[in-house]
């Protein structure tokens, strides 16, 4: 038997199911209007035995911190059974932001089990755990209820053995079981605003069927995009 406390450090990104050991983000994403001054991120610890350290921070698109944003508070002991309200601030400048769409950044909260409960168990493998959601700066004048309606104004066309999918409007749309013919094409597919993505298949049909996740979290089930 193991005499001493063996300790594994893993880095596991989840972006559909914001969770990690005993603790859970309040939200799969998080919106960011403009002109806001902070946002506010719950986090909740159903372990009612275990304590966990929290460390969060922002990064960009290419996964580089940015030091554009604040997280308060930034380090914490998340007690057992309990509940936390993270704050988001933005300190950069507004005007190096895009005004007529969206900016992808994200949200990274790594759980680490307290050094009180590591010694507790010497013959324990505990592992440290990092979620990353998405986090969109959303300009002024772009409504959730244009976001809500965004993906029904994508645009679909084959390309000899492709898909492509356009993406005409300012938001990010996150398309999940990507469908034709009864067919999967694709598990996933990120569209940034006013720009495309190809899918390699050589599956034909008259129409791509997916579920798009909206900024709540939820799958709005079954649309589609004529081809």
């Amino acid at each position: 038997m193991l005499k001493k406390l063996i300790i594994v450090f893993l880095s596991i990104f989840i972006c559909q199911f914001a969770h990690a050991a005993g603790v859970s983000l309040g939200a799969t994403r998080v919106i960011y209007p403009i002109n806001a001054n902070q946002v506010t991120l719950k986090v909740y610890n159903s372990d009612n035995e275990g304590n966990y350290l929290i460390q969060s921070w922002i990064t960009d698109s290419a996964d580089k911190k940015n030091g554009d944003f604040i997280i308060t508070p930034p380090l914490f002991v998340m007690k057992a059974g309990l509940n936390n309200m993270l704050r988001v601030v933005y300190t950069g400048n507004r005007e190096n932001l895009a005004k007529d769409k969206e900016s992808l950044f994200y949200f990274n909260s790594k759980v680490i089990p307290s050094t009180a409960e590591l010694a507790k168990n010497q013959n324990a493998l505990m592992i440290s755990t990092t979620t990353k959601i998405k986090l969109f700066m959303r300009p002024n004048g772009l409504t959730i209820e244009d976001a809500l309606e965004a993906h029904k104004k994508l645009k679909c066309s084959y390309q000899n053995n492709q898909i492509k999918i356009e993406n005409p409007t300012p938001f990010y749309l996150n398309l999940v079981s990507l469908r034709v013919n009864n067919h999967d094409v694709s598990n996933a597919a990120m569209i940034p605003p006013m720009d495309s993505v190809l899918l390699k298949t050589s599956i034909k049909g008259p129409s791509l069927l997916f579920n798009v996740i909206n900024d709540y979290g939820a799958q709005i089930k079954d649309n589609i995009c004529t081809l």
